[in-house]
């Protein structure tokens, strides 16, 4: 099942003793670090003596977070190909051939992008797990810094896990770096996967400190973001609105009350952000999505996204961008708006922000039966886009006023839209009368055929591949 792509971690030492870890996926099938300093070939449990290398170790996850895992921001991620599973892009350029295949609901499981974000995926959970190993065996670090690095790690192992499971629906939740065990592992079901997330993300919560200072590494309240979720994608409606609650009163996030400020790099309603790859860079979302000429070179916005705003939503003009040719016009995502580098990085990718919790919140509450609690945090959102507070909703009419307004809210980010749709069982009525080729099994993806060829456990396929 894992790939047979395994972390080298090389560590050299310059005149200052700096210490730089490299970490390559190599193919192979060893269960240990290598290292390798000037004089000497150590075991890798060298790299887990110094704060350092740990720190670089982490840091080259979050890379690959950031450039390979699904949330990756080109057009081969989450953003852009479930939202044209779904029915947030219409595809004008067929001979993306990648895309057309979400787009038509024609997956394969030989499908290159599948087997990427399974493998990518994977690949990372292996390397987040040997340092879970390692830091958990270092007699040097200080316990701070074993903290922390263990809450992040934690924090990872469960995103990474989170997004497989939506995905693919049962996986295996792999917690070890072993080879032996992980090549013959068995897909787990949906409630231990769950209980999986939630002993990961309590741990990570345990472990983090709740200073906000530096929103590009998770922190206690980054996993307690993600607890938050969870819960609401589990049904566990109470868990969800007390975790929710307990962000927006005690984290120290606000709600940035002008929209064009949601998406730049300071603002006040980031829980977690990836860094660039180099300063003055900004995101590959904005290269992705934004396109000046007409007809659209790729992709563009839906209509039936773009007539699900609002009249006087502020956000249209905010985060919608468009072009025209005098006849018609088309509309691109424009929520991170800077295509080219500039001084200092100005947007950055966002993973979770604090609408989505006061989303959640509302959510919750409704569907225990707390209309005036749901329908506050409803209107906390709706005020932010300068549109009228609902008043006296009945539970039907709430939920509909939350779907929508977490898919306007929330729209061409890591496929919110999609799994919205799948968790509320809605997906098959919203979309087979708008996409030919939809079918009820199309709310997961197949698991690549390769990975069931190396590791039969894996079996059965997904139904309908």
């Amino acid at each position: 099942m894992i790939p047979k792509k395994w972390i080298k971690y090389r560590v050299k030492k310059s005149s200052k003793l700096l210490l730089l870890i490299l970490l390559c996926p190599i193919f192979g099938c060893e269960d240990f670090v290598d290292v390798d300093l000037p004089d000497s070939q150590l075991t890798g449990e060298v790299v887990f003596q110094s704060a350092s290398t740990v720190e670089a170790a982490l840091a080259n996850v979050y890379a690959e977070l950031r450039d390979e895992s699904p949330l990756r921001g080109n057009t081969t991620g989450m953003s852009n190909l479930l939202g044209h599973y779904s029915d947030e892009f219409d595809l004008y350029n067929p001979s993306l051939s990648n895309v057309e295949s979400f787009y038509v609901n024609n997956l394969l499981a030989t499908e290159t992008t599948v087997g990427s974000w399974w493998t990518s995926s994977y690949t990372q959970i292996y390397a987040v797990n040997r340092i879970i190993e390692g830091v958990n065996s270092s007699g040097t670090l200080l316990d701070e810094d074993k903290n922390r690095f263990l809450g992040e790690a934690y924090v990872l192992r469960a995103l990474f896990h989170f997004y497989l499971y939506q995905l693919y629906g049962e996986i295996p939740y792999v917690e070890s770096s072993d080879y032996a065990t992980n090549t013959n592992i068995s897909r787990s079901g949906a409630e231990a996967v769950h209980q999986h997330l939630v002993d990961d993300l309590l741990t990570a919560k345990s472990l983090l400190s709740e200073e906000r200072g530096n929103k590009l590494r998770p922190n206690h309240w980054v996993a307690s973001a993600l607890l938050a979720r969870t819960y609401l994608y589990h049904a566990d409606w109470e868990l969800a609105a007390a975790e929710a609650e307990y962000i927006i009163v005690n984290g120290g996030y606000d709600l940035a009350m002008d929209v064009n400020d949601v998406f730049i790099g300071d603002s006040p309603e980031t829980v977690w952000q990836l860094g660039p790859n180099l300063g003055g860079v900004n995101t590959r979302e904005a290269f992705t999505f934004i396109f000046e000429t007409t007809p659209p070179p790729n992709s563009a916005l839906s209509i039936h996204l773009i007539e699900s705003f609002e009249e006087n939503d502020v956000r249209l003009d905010a985060w919608v961008g468009s072009v025209t040719n005098g006849e018609e016009t088309w509309y691109y995502p424009y929520k991170y708006k800077e295509t080219e580098p500039t001084d200092q990085t100005q947007e950055y990718s966002i993973v979770i922000r604090l609408a989505e919790i006061y989303l959640i919140a509302a959510e919750a509450n409704v569907r225990m039966g707390n209309l005036d609690d749901g329908t506050y945090f409803l209107n906390q959102i709706r005020d932010r886009a300068s549109l009228a507070p609902l008043l006296n909703g009945d539970n039907v009419t709430l939920l509909d006023a939350i779907e929508n307004e977490r898919r306007i809210e929330l729209f061409s980010e890591h496929g919110h839209r999609f799994f919205d749709l799948k968790r509320t069982g809605r997906i098959t009525e919203v979309l087979e009368p708008i996409k030919v080729s939809w079918e009820d099994t199309d709310v997961l993806l197949p698991i690549p055929e390769s990975e069931i060829l190396l590791n039969p456990n894996l079996a059965p396929q997904n139904e309908g591949y």
